[in-house]
């Protein structure tokens, strides 16, 4: 019984008025961005190299039996290595690619052509 009126207690939802908002940090953004968190960890082709491994443990490792596997992990590879390649070439001309990704160097690029205003 005492556990049946421990449930039954709800609490109201607080009312908003009742909270009053303080501003710790001012909201706006800095004219900045560091590039601490820019580096990833991009994995590569998981699915196929699961289906490659599961292939050579029920062929006991013998590459030779599992080429085809072999080939469709080695072309994922390559298109992951292209795409790379690609987007370093890019971020090392500076081109900013409108709906892509941007790192911070571009990002940085972007927020120096329009800047924040410093009047609160």
């Amino acid at each position: 019984m005492r556990t049946a009126t421990a449930l039954l207690r709800i609490r109201k939802p607080q009312n908003e008025s009742n909270v009053p908002f303080q501003e710790m940090l001012p909201l706006r953004l800095k004219n900045h961005v560091s590039g601490k968190t820019d580096k990833t960890s991009d994995v590569a082709c998981l699915q196929e190299m699961a289906i490659l491994f599961s292939c050579m443990k029920t062929n006991d490792f013998n590459e030779s039996l599992c080429t085809k596997e072999v080939g469709s992990f080695q072309r994922c590879y390559k298109g992951f290595l292209d795409k790379k390649t690609l987007k370093k070439e890019t971020s090392s001309k500076g081109m900013l690619v409108a709906g892509k990704d941007l790192n911070y160097k571009q990002l940085n690029k972007v927020l120096k052509k329009y800047p924040t205003s410093a009047q609160k």
